[in-house]
């Protein structure tokens, strides 16, 4: 039991340290009053220390950002929902499917992802175009606009327009890339609900809050 809490711990790092202990704690008590001596035997009950882990690591990142929604200090939301996402991700993946329902669950989430990737990465596609376009128009009107005072003009100008649409445009960027993303972290919590389902420890109702 003590290599098991030994590797679960390694594992947990990128909790808090008060969080690190209630984990451990909580399931070392609960596998001594279960009398599950042996690895074999924690193993068997909670999962290897590999998904607990990462079970654990994706509650805890759930329950932060609900936390941090109802309280609207979200400073960081793209970046806390983009962890959180990834955290369901490790924890779905590495979580034993043998409903033949939660397999087309699984294929749905990872569809998914795929296509808020595809979306996140056709607004970027078009975000260099306009750049790359407006620079090109600059750098051309530039180089013909002593030869050719009008031309030059035309292109200059083209490559300012870019330039101001892609200022003007950015909040409404930065505005879709954060509703795909958080659009995506609210899917993929409520497929992780219907996936990862509580272990024996929690249902014994002494599990984390979530």
């Amino acid at each position: 039991m003590n290599d098991y809490i030994e590797e679960l711990k390694a594992m947990l790092t990128q909790l808090g340290a008060q969080e690190q202990s209630d984990v451990l704690d909580f399931y070392t008590e609960y596998l001594q009053d279960g009398q599950f001596v042996t690895y074999t035997d924690c193993v068997r009950e909670l999962g290897t220390p590999r998904q607990l882990a990462r079970k654990v690591l994706a509650d805890y990142s759930i329950k932060n950002l609900n936390t941090a929604s109802q309280s609207g200090s979200r400073a960081n939301k793209p970046k806390d929902d983009v962890k959180t996402i990834w955290l369901i991700a490790l924890a779905v993946l590495s979580t034993p499917i043998t409903i033949p329902l939660a397999f087309g669950a699984v294929g749905l989430f990872i569809a998914a992802i795929a296509v808020a990737v595809g979306i996140l990465a056709a607004i970027f596609g078009v975000g260099f175009g306009v750049i790359f376009g407006g620079l090109v128009s600059l750098v051309t009107g530039l180089g013909v606009v002593s030869n050719n005072f009008w031309v030059g003009i035309f292109y200059l100008g083209v490559g300012l327009i870019a330039a101001g649409a892609i200022i003007m445009l950015i909040p409404a960027f930065r505005g879709l890339v954060d509703g795909v993303i958080h659009g995506i972290t609210v899917f993929s919590k409520w497929m992780y609900s219907k996936i990862v389902k509580k272990n024996r420890a929690e249902k014994h109702g002494r599990g984390q809050q979530k």
